[in-house]
């Protein structure tokens, strides 16, 4: 009877032992699974940053780009009034002499 308990208790140590190593070796798997993950995950934050700085100088240039030309059209919009402007000065000076050589003409016809 005693050696029968032994037995037993032997076999019932040894089931423990090999579910508590499974459940061991799983936690490993887990554990490594995890850590994969994570140093996953650190070098997509990583290259993510990277990303996000290049996107931040881009936009800044793109501001950079912006302002300027809003200046261009700003100083392109003057020039085009002033050769407006002069065109009209034009106008009005050959109407007026139209006006005289017309007269002029007319008295002599």
């Amino acid at each position: 009877k005693e050696k029968e308990d032994e037995i037993k208790h032997k076999d019932f140590c040894t089931g423990e032992f090999n579910a508590n190593q499974l459940h061991t070796e799983k936690k490993e798997r887990e554990e490594q699974d995890i850590t994969a993950k994570i140093e996953d995950l650190d070098m997509n934050i990583e290259e993510l940053g990277k990303a996000i700085e290049g996107l931040k100088k881009e936009i800044a240039e793109m501001q950079v780009q912006l302002k300027r030309a809003g200046e261009d059209r700003e100083k392109e919009n003057q020039e085009f009034q002033t050769v407006v402007a002069d065109q009209r000065e034009t106008q009005k000076l050959l109407k007026a002499a139209l006006q005289v050589l017309s007269d002029f003409y007319s008295k002599q016809g």
